[in-house]
């Protein structure tokens, strides 16, 4: 796994890992909320992932992440909030940088815990 500096307080991971986005709370009357989307992520943070899918999200939507992790036999379930979300070059492709938050019956716990290993 790649790691990169950048203007995080924590290494972000080259990723390229399915996940189903659902938006679940949004500021926006015409977000999708509800809506379930395939995408994969660019890369990945303890804190954070930046995902690469083909819809604008609204800053501050609150989404939930079903994530196949590649090389693990299982999916975490994880919550966060949109802090970014940005058209990428002339394609349909938006990358939009989710902030993940430690909420009850989410697999943050076990996802920190995963790539706090991967910096040993």
């Amino acid at each position: 796994m790649n790691k990169d500096e950048n203007r995080r307080d924590q290494y972000r991971y080259a990723r390229h890992d399915k996940l189903f986005v659902q938006v679940i709370a949004s500021n926006k009357k015409h977000d999708v909320r509800d809506a379930t989307v395939f995408c994969h992520s660019c890369d990945a943070s303890i804190k954070g992932l930046k995902l690469e899918l083909e819809m604008q999200l609204a800053i501050n939507s609150v989404v939930d992440l079903w994530m196949e992790f590649e090389g693990l036999d299982r999916k975490f379930y994880l919550r966060g909030h949109v802090c970014w979300c940005d058209k990428k070059d002339e394609s349909n492709l938006y990358q939009t940088g989710i902030k993940l938050e430690d909420v009850p019956a989410t697999d943050y716990v076990l996802w920190v815990k995963l790539l706090e290993s991967f910096a040993d």
